[in-house]
């Protein structure tokens, strides 16, 4: 079922669906972007927790109150978690695996050398290199870095160099990934992207009629633009709706240039002057196609179409005198007669929840404010009805500007309030990013303003005291409240409940970092409780943390800123889970979320839904043998056996995931290599890239079930951070590979070299230097 038939059939049964009121959790306070200065468990933890609806139907609050001591003036960092009422019903149940971590690990003691520890041929050839041997016995493991381009090659091969596998966190949130942009990408292509296009070309009816009834009034130029913005839309999606207008061809090609920040041509009426705030600027280089937005021209065109009607806003706010806001009257106009227009055909409102809605399940609910919204409130300011002199009236105007803020505050850039059609979403790391940057952290002059953060800003506030130490080594502490907001940001995660993470797949994908970004204590084998192990499972958080990322860069809103071991006998070897089954158990809850979520609205194709139930079952199984291991209880022939063949089962993941040809079963060129890059914020500058190259080979020494040790070989990522000038422009996976690929990308064991508030510069450690071996 395809193209209209498809949409009305889907139309019809998730409207009958959508009709009560859900809470999704955004966290208010005082938030900004940055601009910068031009410068050259036993393991097992068990669970007992009641399934819930991911989103419940009444308003609570919970307020995170930190107070922390810092030289200088002391910040107002209490900050208030407000829970927010919207039109949206519950999509799935959810149960959050709890990060219980009990008793003390049963096995043997780990060996301090390697005298009787079973080496295979494969495994010698790595560990002969003294280096490597050393870090293998300090640390009861190493990583190194390696080759394959996909997950499932560095565990392909074991059957037949019949060494022990080990099978890592990193695999498990890597096959999570694959199939949630396989999901993504198909619920776009045969979903929303028809309801997008019905959307847009009954808007540009709608609006042309509008202008057409206010010609030759005050507001003739006003209901113009608002046509020309739909217009634009419509050209970018590839739609015929005859002759547009020249502001909507000027609009048309800044988005296909996708090279500047600037004005809109359309809803510009605030002159754009990035250097100070985002208020007033369009970044149209958001505009040009990332992530899988690449894999052919329908997701391309969907994605300039919705970065369009998402990037786009009519920023209300000029300032605020005190409580009362200076309202930017052309910009309230024009946001009003959007809403009016929109409201003109009820199908658009049905158009625009079709796409809306599932995306926000999956990401996040718009941050800014969104033309449905606006309309409720201006009908309680003035009616239903809105007059030429009304729209020209500044204090209705005021009033209505005053109403919808205090219907909810926006969390990220809030001096930026807009009226967006679509809406960038809210998404807690970007508001972390966002607390962490300036204007809330730091003092003029411009070089005194924190500007670069880090996505270890947003472990550290996952209760990662490495991610923290990090960083404070590296002096951000020596910006100005940086550690009264850290304070605030890890209690305000602290405090987050079920409901919290449960709103979205996006916060559950976040929830299950966070495993990984603890220390392990005395329930965990001793290997893993070590520095270097911690820092090892920094990189994995990081490196899934990309991974979501760049499936999500089109919705979520960025914040603006050998000696001995005998010879090799062994036929059978005992082979390992990275035993963390807490973490496992998680990826496999947000699986759930989104299978059951969007089964019932009948958005998930059969094949996806078998995918996901594949999925559900592999990381369910990897997280009951993770805890048999914490436990000290053997695996059985059969899991062994299993895990012994785990590369095929990835391999048929990975293939379920793919945009393979359905006559030729050819796989996409995307799908032929695990790599990725993802851009998550911005300076005046510079952009923050973050992503994944080739496959890094990990070691570890296990126990074999028999009184002995061995080596275990299994696959991790290899993550990069760095920041990009603008002038190159935002990176494409395409333009990333070819970076790995010269040998171009940056070195992932030097200092990362930053500003010094206090002139100069500092550098941040090399932390991968802690288990990466080159």
């Amino acid at each position: 079922m395809t193209g209209s038939v498809a949409l009305q059939s889907w139309r019809g049964s998730i409207m009958r669906t959508f009709t009560a009121a859900i809470v999704i959790a955004l966290l208010v306070a005082a938030c900004t972007g940055g601009s910068e200065a031009p410068t050259t468990p036993a393991a097992v933890a068990t669970s007992t927790s009641t399934p819930h609806p991911s989103t419940t139907s009444t308003t609570s609050g919970t307020t995170a109150s930190t107070t922390t001591t810092s030289t200088g003036p002391v910040a107002d960092v209490t900050l208030t978690v407000e829970q927010q009422p919207r039109s949206l019903s519950p999509f799935a149940a959810y149960t959050l695996v709890p990060l219980d971590e009990q008793g003390t690990y049963p096995g043997p003691a780990w060996p301090t050398s390697r005298d009787s520890v079973v080496i295979s041929p494969e495994a010698e050839y790595l560990v002969g290199r003294p280096e490597v041997a050393r870090a293998l016995t300090d640390d009861g493991f190493v990583v190194v870095p390696g080759y394959a381009a996909l997950f499932q090659d560095v565990y392909a091969q074991a059957p037949y160099d019949n060494h022990a596998i080990f099978v890592t966190t990193d695999a498990g949130y890597h096959v999570l990934h694959l199939a949630f942009g396989k999901v993504l990408r198909d619920t776009e292509q045969n979903f929303l992207l028809p309801a997008l296009d019905d959307l847009v070309i009954r808007s540009v009816a709608a609006a042309r009629s509008q202008a057409a009834a206010f010609e030759g009034t005050g507001l003739a130029a006003q209901t113009s633009r608002v046509a020309q913005l739909f217009e634009a839309a419509a050209v970018l999606l590839g739609l015929d709706v005859g002759p547009v207008g020249p502001l909507a061809g000027q609009e048309v090609g800044l988005a296909t240039e996708a090279a500047r920040m600037t004005t809109s041509p359309i809803t510009g009426f605030t002159a754009c002057n990035p250097a100070q705030s985002p208020r007033g600027c369009v970044d149209y280089t958001l505009f040009k196609p990332r992530g899988h937005y690449t894999r052919n021209e329908d997701l391309e065109r969907y994605f300039r179409a919705m970065s369009l009607l998402g990037q786009e806003g009519a920023s209300f706010v000029v300032e605020m005198d005190g409580e009362t806001p200076v309202v930017d009257e052309p910009s309230m106009q024009f946001a009003l007669l959007v809403a009016s227009a929109m409201q003109a055909d009820p199908v658009i409102e049905q158009d625009w929840r079709l796409i809306y809605e599932p995306t926000a399940f999956m990401v996040g609910m718009a941050d800014d404010y969104t033309p449905f919204e606006l309309a409720a409130v201006a009908a309680s300011v003035v009616g239903d009805g809105w007059s030429t002199d009304d729209l020209a009236n500044t204090g209705l105007l005021r009033t209505v500007a005053e109403e919808l803020l205090a219907t909810r505050p926006v969390g990220i850039n809030p001096e930026a309030a807009s009226v967006r059609i679509m809406g960038a979403r809210f998404v807690i790391d970007s508001y972390i990013l966002d607390q962490l940057a300036w204007p809330n952290v730091g003092e003029e002059p411009p070089a005194k303003r924190r500007v670069y953060v880090s996505p270890l800003d947003v472990a550290a506030t996952f209760d990662s005291d490495l991610a923290l130490g990090i960083q404070r080594q590296a002096g951000e502490d020596r910006y100005l409240h940086y550690e009264d907001r850290m304070a605030a940001m890890r209690e305000l995660i602290s405090v987050r409940t079920e409901d919290d993470w449960a709103a979205t797949v996006y916060d559950a994908w976040m929830s299950a970092l966070q495993p990984v970004w603890r220390e392990h204590g005395d329930a965990f084998p001793p290997f893993m409780r070590n520095d270097a192990w911690t820092a090892k499972d920094l990189q994995t958080g990081l490196g899934s943390y990309a991974e979501l990322k760049h499936d999500t860069i089109l919705y979520a809103k960025q914040e603006f800123a050998a000696e001995g071991g005998g010879d090799w006998t062994e036929l059978h070897p005992r082979h390992w889970v990275e035993p963390d089954p807490i973490a496992f158990e998680r990826m496999s809850q947000v699986a759930a979320l989104l299978q059951s979520g969007l089964t019932g609205r009948g958005l998930l194709t059969d094949a996806d839904d078998r995918l996901l139930g594949d999925l559900r079952e592999f990381l369910a199984r990897l997280a009951r043998l993770a805890g048999d291991e914490l436990s000290g209880r053997a695996i059985s022939t059969d899991d062994n056996d299993w895990l012994g063949r785990i590369g095929s089962a990835m391999e048929g993941l990975w293939y379920a995931s793919s945009d393979a040809d359905p006559e030729t079963g050819a796989v996409a060129s995307g799908d032929a290599r695990d790599a990725l890059i993802a851009d998550i914020g911005r300076t005046t500058f510079k952009y923050l890239e973050i992503g994944t190259g080739a496959i890094d080979q990990i070691l570890v020494l296990v126990p074999d079930d028999t009184g002995r040790f061995q080596v275990a070989i299994g696959g991790v990522y290899s993550y990069y951070e760095f920041w990009r000038p603008k002038e190159l422009g935002r990176l494409t996976d395409e333009e990333w590979w070819k970076l790995l690929d010269d040998g171009a990308a940056p070195d992932r064991l030097a200092p990362m070299i930053l500003p010094n508030p206090d002139g100069g510069e500092r550098h941040r450690p090399a932390w991968q230097a802690a288990f990466l071996v080159p």
